[in-house]
């Protein structure tokens, strides 16, 4: 599918906003089902409406799957988690089947129904979008880095006890291209491909716009009105079908906020507080120049009225091009936590983008390693620095609100540059290498309290378990921007040991109870959805969460809706084919 053209109106409006083990046998022996049906003529994946796929009763299938389940189970198993010691085959029973998150998943259909173990609340009405890696090579090439994989949409529409599935691989310019050429076609990545693409010699900006699409936006979604887009850290949108997940073209800007050299924005866009609809977003690009390094981050608000134009709100000035896959918004103030890197936009000529972080000087403290507070009213703003042994290295905002005395900013914080470290297919599928400490180190979550006071420094305050490896964080949708008490979150080494020990969480920061925890053995969740109760004065952790979640051991993955306050399933579906490495998941109610 070429890319072009303007979006199709929906129907619907797009808003944001117990049998174990034969559940498992039945995960275990999905593939058989799938080749039988095919046997009977069916087009399983990639065809248009999954023709014949219902031929069958699914008690009829289920029947099936319970007779084959035990050789399936054990296949899958034994090549999930056996490793041969001695000689001798020993079952390794930690990390079975984490490798499935980072190999290709070809899977495409449409609304593919199940039903779910217990219905869902009727306020959980609506669909869970959620993104994923699909895809790791084509013809004779393969991605070196996990992050630039060929992305996938996965959406799961919810009404009562019947979830509806739809898989789609983003028909995005850079896929259409690749296809094409059946090898891995021009465009940035962080790592190069292996063999390595050859610019032609001519064109040494080949992998630049415009000479390449640069549009794997699959990093998150949002709904802005009637259209729903997906992005990444770059001024490209792509507009996407919220009934088929199909991308239908690009969001053609209509206004003037893009200069030269617009070389980022952020994937993670956050609600405009300010908002009476709830339907507008604050988000950032960022101009440099060819020749000077001085940057402009460009914040501005995109509203449902007219989403294909952008409304500037401030310009933000700094020495160098600063690097921020994500930014704190309280009532009255954004905040831009400036990394000490700039981002090269002279070195991803030459080189992957994952060698274009470039240190700053960190000698004496300044605004290279600081928060920049910018009021949301374009009144002047506050830079409020960090000594020298304190470097800003982070992923993710959990929230951003406002005190008596400043602004309390909540981040998941690395100890190094996350963005310029090993994010490569081979050390994620290494066991070693990432239960060794030097492979990530440990996302934690600190708040950062910023007064506005100019002579009183920052403070910090540490609040997640230091032994484990936090990310992904997500608050009551109610409580954005405004003080809250809970988050959750994805949790890697919940077992202290094991990097791929994998658990959702969730803590309670004003009492500091001890937090609650979502696991199961091999078992690996994506980011959740919060989606909060409808009840007149509900309580903050009083809701859903929304995520689907890989069983290693059956290599399928299932959608699961656990109770936001105990942390105890109330419904899961499933299996559904496996779905790779998440990103960002969205509930949108009604969808």
């Amino acid at each position: 599918m070429a890319l072009g053209g303007g979006p199709s109106r929906s129907h619907r409006r797009c808003h944001r906003l117990g049998r174990p083990r034969r559940a498992a046998a039945i995960g275990a022996a999905t593939d058989v089902k799938h080749a039988t049906v095919e046997a009977e003529g069916a087009a399983l994946v990639g065809g248009e409406g999954d023709v014949g796929y219902n031929l069958l009763p699914e008690s009829a299938y289920e029947e099936f799957y319970v007779g084959v389940a035990t050789a399936a189970m054990q296949q899958a198993a034994a090549a999930a988690g056996a490793a041969a010691v001695g000689g001798e085959e020993v079952f390794r029973e930690e990390d079975v089947g984490y490798n499935l998150l980072f190999e290709t998943a070809h899977e495409e259909f449409g609304d593919r129904r199940l039903t779910a173990s217990h219905p869902f609340p009727p306020y959980v009405k609506g669909s869970f979008v959620i993104p994923s890696l699909g895809q790791f090579e084509m013809g004779d090439r393969h991605f070196v880095g996990f992050l630039d994989s060929f992305g996938k949409l996965q959406k799961f529409e919810i009404d009562g006890d019947q979830v509806s599935a739809t898989y789609r691989f983003l028909a995005t310019g850079f896929y259409n291209e690749s296809k094409k050429a059946n090898t891995i076609g021009p465009g940035l990545l962080f790592f190069e491909t292996e063999p390595p693409r050859e610019p032609a010699w001519y064109n040494p900006m080949a992998n630049m716009p415009p000479f390449a699409p640069n549009d794997n936006t699959y990093v998150n979604t949002i709904c802005v009105g009637d259209r729903m887009l997906a992005l990444t850290d770059s001024d490209n949108m792509l507009v996407i079908d919220p009934k088929t997940l199909r991308a239908i073209g690009h969001n053609v800007w209509e206004d003037d906020l893009k200069e030269a050299v617009c070389y980022t924005g952020s994937a993670n866009p956050l609600p405009d507080p300010r908002s009476l609809s709830g339907d507008d977003w604050i988000d950032f690009i960022g101009n440099t120049g060819f020749l000077s390094e001085e940057s402009t981050l460009r914040i501005f608000k995109l509203g449902a009225d007219s989403p294909q134009v952008r409304n500037g709100v401030a310009d933000v000035k700094m020495e160098t091009p600063p690097y921020l896959h994500s930014f704190g918004l309280s009532e009255s103030y954004c905040v831009l936590p400036r990394t000490p890197v700039k981002f090269s936009t002279h070195s991803v000529l030459h080189e992957p983008m994952a060698h274009a972080f470039k240190p700053l000087d960190m000698t004496k403290e300044g605004v290279q390693n600081a928060f920049y507070i910018v009021p949301l009213n374009g009144s002047r703003g506050i830079v409020k620095t960090l000594p020298i042994d304190q470097p800003i290295w982070y992923t993710h905002t959990v929230n951003t609100y406002e005190n008596s005395s400043g602004v309390v900013i909540d981040l998941i914080t690395t100890p190094k540059n996350p963005f310029a470290g090993d994010l490569t297919l081979q050390t994620a599928k290494n066991k070693q290498k990432r239960d060794s400490a030097g492979f990530v180190g440990q996302n934690l979550v600190k708040r950062f309290l910023l007064p506005l006071d100019s002579d009183t420094p920052v403070t910090t305050e540490l609040l997640s378990d230091p032994d484990t490896y936090t990310d992904f964080p997500r608050v009551n949708p109610k409580y954005r921007s405004r003080k809250h008490c809970f988050y959750w979150a994805i949790e890697w080494y919940s077992d202290s040991q094991n990097f791929a020990s994998m658990a959702v969480v969730k803590y309670d920061v004003c009492t500091g109870e001890r937090k609650r925890v979502w696991s199961r053995k091999n078992w690996y969740p994506s980011e959740v959805a919060m989606v909060p109760s409808d009840r007149e004065g509900a309580a903050e952790d009083e809701g859903v969460l929304l995520f689907v979640a890989l069983d290693g051991a059956a290599d399928a993955s299932y959608f699961i809706g656990v109770d936001a306050s105990s942390m105890e399933t109330i419904s899961e579906v499933g299996p559904f084919p496996r779905i790779g490495f998440t990103t960002h998941g969205e509930f949108y109610p009604g969808l």
